[in-house]
């Protein structure tokens, strides 16, 4: 494959909201990606193309990069504080303002990442035994900690026709010392959008138990169109009430590295046991990824357009690519995040098709048993990247699919 490949300035879906300042080159070329240290591009070698972990390969924004890039001119490293400070309101004025939810400043605490807030919640919330609802399949960590910790998988697949929510599904799977709803929303990985039913279905069944709702809500900023996300504590008093709302930049604005994350306590079973643990148990948000999620939710609005207009047409891109190519794959269109569900059963690739993909093809994907039972047969492709790269990496899969 030639070097680089390169992408610059082409919006796949123009959005007329966007102003020209506004437009920054969006670039992706294998010089600059091979110059990474992320894991992303260094956990295999040149020859392999990756599309798998959760980071874009497009610059961070801009006014991101010039914020940090402030901090460090002016040498302010120091004990500062005052982006942390600032966050508990920036981020009620983001919720307002993009999801027409207002979260109380009060109750909204700095954790280093999201699931460091997960991991917290789950610990407080629980005891040995003691049952977690997953909607699978699911992002990994999300079975990892609760299985790490001695708590118990409470099961809830996912409708695979749609990756709808199934209610009776849901019902049937509480027992008695069922005590968490642990909810991804929008969905990691098949890319869904719960329905304001679909969420009303959890609130009640979590009302009904007295069950405590982690809802993950990262990606709550990358959507599609005509996919609105609806954070859960938006649901009415008592879903706010039992409810830990967890979300960051990051995934949004790619600075997962800079590891700042916010966490709305409704729940006060969960605000007292955080107030019960020692003061630096859970450390602190350092000054970069305050900063950098300060500039990202009061500056970066223009550039996230942007670049869900891009992401957005790389999704509908590798939708027409497969269908025309690959029609035997799986592939539900994702109403948000920039990931792919895909699913190579029908080609018989083998439980785990990214290890077959990644040997034969030099792609590499997220493989699906990772995501619990119901992963066998798929995997995960990541299309934050650009164009170029994108078809290289459709290329490979279907050259390899098709000379077998």
């Amino acid at each position: 494959m030639s070097e680089p490949l390169h992408y610059t300035g082409h919006m796949d879906t123009p959005d007329a909201s966007v102003t020209p300042d506004a437009r920054e080159p969006l670039s992706a070329d294998l010089h600059r990606l091979r110059s990474l240290t992320s894991i992303k591009w260094t956990m295999h070698d040149h020859e392999v193309l990756p599309a798998w972990v959760a980071d874009m390969d497009l610059p961070p924004a801009p006014v991101v990069i010039e914020a940090v890039e402030r901090l460090a001119a002016r040498g302010d490293f120091g004990y500062n504080f005052d982006a942390a400070c600032r966050l508990p309101d920036v981020f009620a004025d983001w919720q307002e303002r993009r999801h027409g939810w207002r979260p109380d400043t009060e109750r909204i605490r700095l954790f280093c990442d999201v699931m460091q807030a997960v991991q917290t919640a789950l610990w407080l919330a629980t005891e040995a035994g003691d049952g977690v609802v997953i909607f699978t399949p699911i992002y990994p960590p999300f079975l990892s900690s609760v299985t790490s910790i001695g708590r118990r998988i409470v099961d809830c697949p996912l409708d695979p026709v749609g990756w709808r929510l199934d209610p009776d599904s849901l019902g049937s799977a509480i027992d008695e010392r069922t005590r968490v709803i642990l909810l991804c929303s929008p969905h990691n990985p098949t890319g869904r959008v719960f329905t304001a039913e679909e969420l009303e279905t959890v609130a009640r069944v979590a009302a009904r138990h007295d069950l405590l709702v982690i809802s993950d809500e990262i990606w709550g900023d990358l959507t599609h169109p005509g996919a609105p996300p609806r954070p859960f504590a938006s649901l009415g008093a008592d879903a706010a009430a039992r409810t830990v709302t967890v979300s960051a930049a990051s995934k949004a604005f790619n600075v997962a590295g800079l590891r700042c994350a916010v966490a709305h306590i409704g729940d006060e079973r969960i605000a007292a046991g955080l107030a019960g643990l020692p003061d630096h148990l859970l450390g602190a948000v350092g000054s970069p990824g305050a900063e950098a999620t300060l500039a990202a939710w009061t500056q970066g609005e223009p550039w996230l357009e942007q670049t869900r207009a891009h992401l957005t047409g790389q999704r509908d891109h590798l939708a027409a690519r497969f269908a025309a190519e690959l029609p035997e794959v799986g592939f539900v269109l994702p109403e948000a995040t920039y990931l792919a569900w895909l699913d190579f059963r029908p080609l018989a690739l083998g439980d785990d098709p990214a290890r077959w993909l990644l040997e034969q093809a030099r792609v590499a994907l997220s493989a699906g048993p990772g995501f619990g039972p119901h992963g066998t047969g798929f995997a995960r492709l990541n299309f934050a990247t650009s164009r170029e790269i994108l078809d290289e990496i459709i290329d490979r899969i279907v050259t390899a699919i098709r000379s077998r």
